[in-house]
């Protein structure tokens, strides 16, 4: 949808409708998950000259960073985001959307800068509070302990209870701190919103049963968030996400299948383990093909129990045995 800054910028008196202006307009009037907005905003940059004016530029770049987005292409969009905001600083929209992008892209510093600079113009914006809960995260403690929790925590008094993000961020953030207990807490309250994020939420919070030695509950969690992350993998290929963005939800379901297995062996279930091995070995996970060879090997035998040994008879002493009993 074509923004109301552009609307104004494009009905200007004595625009011209130039290569430029045309393919922007097709891009705008695309969503950000069709394909075409990035096509078409390529094109725009492309077409794109003097006169055409660099606020019309900063736009075209921000439109292929919203398409970049929907394509998990981080990269390029990062790249956009940075040309618009070199163009145009006050675009915030496109200050925050790099703030996800570099999260995604494992910068968590660049991330939490951007993050916090937006909040400077609107701190009491929930989305940045959970983006800067997100750069945080990537920062390790103990930047991923009371700051992220902090920060999750001013979302949740914006969104309010139903929303599961904020608990989610919690839980991750004690999971971080192999506090696995309070992880527990955090990631239940999260599951109770079971309409968002619930492959996400379960597959966490299996972490912290497994950290607590609960096998049976974490391998239920698992058994219930494997369906939902493979259907995370099917719209990644649906919406012609970059081969980036694919790899990483195929990566999400190996590890949950993965982590399936190793509960299946804890609790003796050597098959169901070696079915999820080979899903997870299928998927590109090195340690899972691993674990699947060492349980595809023949089981040795168990060593036959040992026979019951007779105590040796004590011979007796030389001489004859009357002599010994009688003679006194």
């Amino acid at each position: 949808m074509m923004t109301p800054v552009l609307a104004v910028l494009l009905a200007a008196p004595g625009r011209a409708v130039t290569p430029f202006v045309e393919q922007l307009r097709k891009a705008e009037t695309r969503s950000a998950s069709d394909q075409e907005r990035v096509e078409f905003a390529t094109r725009a940059i492309r077409a794109w000259l003097p006169a055409d004016g660099r606020p019309l530029l900063a736009h075209a770049h921000f439109a292929r960073a919203e398409g970049e987005m929907e394509l998990s292409d981080d990269p390029h969009a990062e790249e956009d985001l940075s040309k618009t905001l070199e163009i145009d600083p006050a675009n915030e929209a496109a200050r925050l959307m790099r703030s996800r992008a570099r999260a995604s892209l494992g910068r968590g510093a660049e991330a939490e800068r951007d993050a916090r600079d937006y909040l400077s113009a609107r701190p009491d914006d929930a989305e940045a509070r959970l983006a800067l809960g997100e750069a945080l995260l990537l920062q390790g403690q103990p930047k991923a302990g009371a700051d992220a929790r902090q920060a999750f925590a001013g979302a949740a008094d914006v969104l309010g209870k139903d929303d599961p993000r904020p608990s989610l961020g919690e839980g991750r953030s004690w999971l971080s701190a192999r506090r696995h207990a309070d992880a527990l807490v955090a990631l239940n309250a999260a599951a109770e919103h079971p309409q968002k994020l619930r492959p996400e939420i379960l597959s966490e919070r299996s972490r912290a049963y497994s950290a607590l030695g609960n096998w049976r509950a974490a391998r239920e969690d698992l058994g219930e968030a494997i369906p939902g992350l493979e259907r995370r993998v099917e719209e990644k290929l649906r919406a012609g996400a970059v081969k980036r963005g694919r790899d990483a939800a195929r990566k999400n379901l190996a590890d949950a299948y993965f982590r399936r297995g190793l509960a299946g062996e804890a609790l003796g279930d050597r098959d169901g383990a070696l079915a999820d091995h080979k899903q997870a070995c299928g998927l590109g996970l090195a340690a899972a093909c691993a674990r699947a060879d060492s349980l595809e090997k023949p089981q040795p035998k168990p060593a036959p129990a040992p026979k019951p040994v007779k105590p040796k008879r004590k011979k007796n002493p030389k001489g004859d045995s009357g002599d010994r009993i009688y003679a006194h």
